[in-house]
């Protein structure tokens, strides 16, 4: 038997099960029993947000009330503390030798980082967003990026793969695409920079601002820290900052619009656009951590050029993971400081302005081939080294 622990609210929508919609979230109780085991009885728990959370203890008590279980399946969002489940697995999977874990985490918890004992423990797996990449061969067929894994339970894919075309004769309004949702100071670093060259004219940019931002003095004093402004000389930055939205489309891109299709940039965007410029959910100086959300994958998945920054680790990782980062292009070099990291965007920024639309639209279309791989990678390679993978170690369990 199949035992799901998972988590009833807004990620989990019953809609999904009729792949009607591009999501963001994937759905346990949809992954397992739809792509893991659709043969084999499940008991899925769904927990109400009002439920108590679960503890270990319990945990131990389901395992021992349950000899017929041989998949354990828990979100662990379920968990009064996720760090301490986390530290708890090898005691659990230890004690219970025939039963496979999946331990499932959906959203950036920089806390939830495995560790290097997770490689010695045979029969779990992490399907995790924050990663520590000191050893990244590790992680493979133990830890496996959540986001990645939406690229095989999203049948629209394989439509856009056949709807787009691009060739030499087929060119583009825009040099760029950059779209933000909520605001943070390195996000405001770069569009300083976009503003610098006056690169605004040149790309579809997107940035949300919130009224609250303007309001809290926390906040203020965090990003004025951050930017190495003083607090006054920020407020009159921000008094005359300007927001930039979408004009391109039939109404200001709200949240909601950003959000909407959030596993994509919709493709008036980025198929008018040869680069996307991403800024990752978190930035951090000086880490082995990457925390990667959908953003990373949105570049790929709408056949632009990447042009991603967060973590110093981050670029390393995705081309871990096989896909082309265009290192002849842009300087992806590793950097370990604010100072270093925010150089390197600069550079980067002008070797897009600087380039002609000529000669960006010649660099796109003579590397046409690597687009579609890094396409083909987001699709294929996630199903046959991820999907496949988990399959095959979980489904061993059932030949016992």
């Amino acid at each position: 038997m199949i035992y799901i622990l998972t988590r009833e609210g807004w990620p989990f929508n019953k809609e999904w099960k009729e792949d009607k919609t591009l999501f963001q979230y994937v759905n346990l109780e949809y992954f397992v029993t739809q792509f893991l085991f659709k043969d084999e009885p499940a008991k899925v728990h769904n927990m109400r947000h009002e439920d108590t959370l679960v503890t270990n203890e319990i945990i131990d008590k389901i395992l021992s009330e349950n000899p017929d279980i041989k998949l354990f399946a828990c979100d662990l969002d379920c968990f009064q503390n996720k760090q301490s489940l986390l530290s708890y697995d090898e005691h659990i999977c230890k004690k219970y030798p025939n039963v496979f874990f999946i331990f499932f985490y959906h959203e950036l918890d920089l806390t939830l980082i495995v560790n290097e004992n997770t490689k010695k423990l045979n029969n779990a797996i992490y399907v995790l967003n924050s990663f520590n990449t000191s050893n990244p061969d590790l992680l493979d067929g133990k830890v496996f990026p959540y986001y990645l894994m939406n690229a095989y339970t999203q049948k629209y894919y394989d439509r856009m793969r056949n709807m787009y075309r691009p060739n030499e004769l087929l060119r583009k309004c825009k040099k760029y695409n950059f779209l933000n949702g909520v605001h943070k100071p390195h996000r405001f670093a770069a569009y300083q920079l976009i503003k610098k060259y006056d690169m605004l004219k040149d790309g579809f940019f997107s940035y949300l601002d919130y009224p609250r931002h303007s309001k809290d003095e926390g906040y203020i004093k965090q990003t004025a820290d951050f930017l190495d402004m003083e607090v006054n000389e920020f407020k009159q930055c921000l008094s005359t900052f300007e927001i930039p939205y979408l004009l391109e489309s039939f109404e200001p891109l709200t949240a909601a619009g950003i959000f909407s299709a959030p596993f994509i940039i919709p493709p008036i965007y980025s198929w008018q656009s040869y680069i996307s410029i991403t800024s990752e959910t978190n930035y951090i100086e000086k880490t082995n951590l990457v925390s990667l959300s959908e953003k990373s994958f949105k570049a790929f998945t709408g056949f632009n050029i990447p042009l991603i920054y967060g973590q110093p680790n981050l670029v390393d990782y995705l081309r871990h993971l096989g896909f082309d980062m265009f290192d002849d292009l842009f300087d992806n070099t590793p950097t370990h400081n604010k100072s270093a990291t925010f150089e390197k965007l600069e550079k980067n920024i002008q070797t897009i302005n600087n380039m002609s639309y000529q000669e960006l639209h010649n660099f796109y279309t003579n590397n046409l081939d690597r687009i579609y791989h890094n396409f083909n990678n987001m699709v294929n390679r996630s199903k046959e080294k991820q999907f496949n993978q988990i399959r095959s170690l979980t489904q061993s369990i059932f030949r016992k």
